[in-house]
């Protein structure tokens, strides 16, 4: 007999939008870290050698496979010929890089990265509205509430305060369980909660395509059964079922995207 010991369902929001001082404080924490961003920037590609061998080579190694081999352009040039364009075009490139990045961080009227710390100030905007329509939708925030990912992860360690998250949108049945190994509880915690948020934006990102849904919920099954104690419950299945564990992505009928999850054990 199938024990369930929790069912929830987690509605992803729309957006989310993130608190008034927020946009402030990411330009804040960017600018004041601006001069040793550039340190380590000369520091760990000092040289067109260097560039070369962690940004060029590694860069043209990635794009060959993207030009068929057999593949020959409108102006006759063989991918062989487009692959070796985009290498030598690239690794040429560390002088004009280098130029541009140290016009950026350059001293101007007596401060340090102003172009740099110009640029952050006139992305807050931008920025805020990026972060609102994707990573925080997944996360929420400690002051207005939680969303999927950390009540999905505190369920699976049976952090009771997870109940409390539960919005009105969703559905909870059974209390938070539960799933670790000894001693693996806080990587548990961590792993389920990039891997909800990655998996998330992809979904959202493919347009709810049912293959790449069906994707994101074999990965998530994968990773909890690599890190559950099979004596706490049975294995996660990639489809839902009454009688099984899982932790699905899908579509309700009016188009809004919820984590489906259930844990039991069978006794």
């Amino acid at each position: 007999m199938f024990d369930k010991k929790f069912e929830l369902k987690l509605y992803v929001p729309e957006t989310w939008e993130v608190a008034g001082d927020m946009p402030e404080r990411w330009a804040r924490n960017l600018k004041a870290a601006a001069e040793e961003m550039n340190d380590r920037r000369k520091a760990k590609i000092p040289d067109d050698g260097i560039f070369f061998a962690k940004i060029a080579r590694p860069a043209n190694e990635a794009y060959g496979p993207y030009v068929a081999g057999g593949y020959i352009s409108k102006s006759g040039r063989t991918a062989n010929g487009i692959t070796g364009s985009h290498r030598k075009n690239i690794t040429g490139a560390f002088n004009k890089w280098n130029q541009n990045l140290d016009k950026a961080f350059e001293t101007v009227d007596g401060v340090p990265a102003k172009f740099f710390k110009e640029k952050v100030d006139a992305a807050q905007d931008r920025w805020a509205i990026k972060v609102s329509d994707k990573t925080i939708r997944f996360t929420g925030d400690k002051i207005r509430g939680r969303s999927v990912a950390p009540i999905a992860a505190f369920y699976l360690v049976g952090d009771q305060r997870a109940a409390g998250w539960i919005k009105e949108s969703d559905f909870a049945n059974g209390a938070p369980s539960d799933i670790s190994r000894p001693r693996q509880m806080p990587a548990l915690k961590t792993a389920v909660q990039q891997r909800i948020i990655q998996g998330g934006m992809m979904v959202v990102n493919q347009e709810f395509n049912p293959d790449g849904i069906l994707a994101e919920n074999e990965a998530n099954a994968d990773l909890l059964n690599g890190m559950r104690d099979s004596s706490k419950c049975d294995a996660f299945v990639t489809t839902p079922a009454t009688d099984k564990c899982f932790c699905s992505w899908a579509v309700n009928e009016s188009g809004s995207l919820y984590l489906h999850l259930q844990v039991g054990l069978t006794v």
